[in-house]
């Protein structure tokens, strides 16, 4: 019980780092209102997804390698914005189309 405790705590300090600097990145960067909607829900996707893979893999981890496991749980911040910039360049792409 106290390890799912730890890892709650540990979880609710992540989660406004995780989401709240892709997010920021899309409402800074994004003037067109319907781009920065679909953006937000695709980052509010990936973010989540990241996070759930980084803490699944940290968990099982921890045991035998905490050094990897938070070493994974840091580099997931990453991937939000590796996407951001993949779903940036998408989006515009089929704006300019239409």
């Amino acid at each position: 019980m106290e390890d799912a405790l730890v890892w709650l705590i540990i979880a609710a300090f992540y989660a406004p780092l995780h989401f709240g600097g892709p997010i920021g990145v899309v409402v800074l960067i994004e003037s067109e209102r319907l781009v920065r909607r679909r953006m937000i829900r695709n980052m509010l996707l990936d973010c989540s997804l990241s996070m759930l893979i980084a803490f699944t893999l940290a968990i099982w981890l921890v045991n035998d390698n905490l050094g990897m496991a938070m070493a994974i749980v840091f580099f997931s911040m990453l991937a939000p914005y590796l996407l951001l910039y993949f779903h940036h360049r998408r989006m515009k792409a089929e704006y300019r189309a239409n």
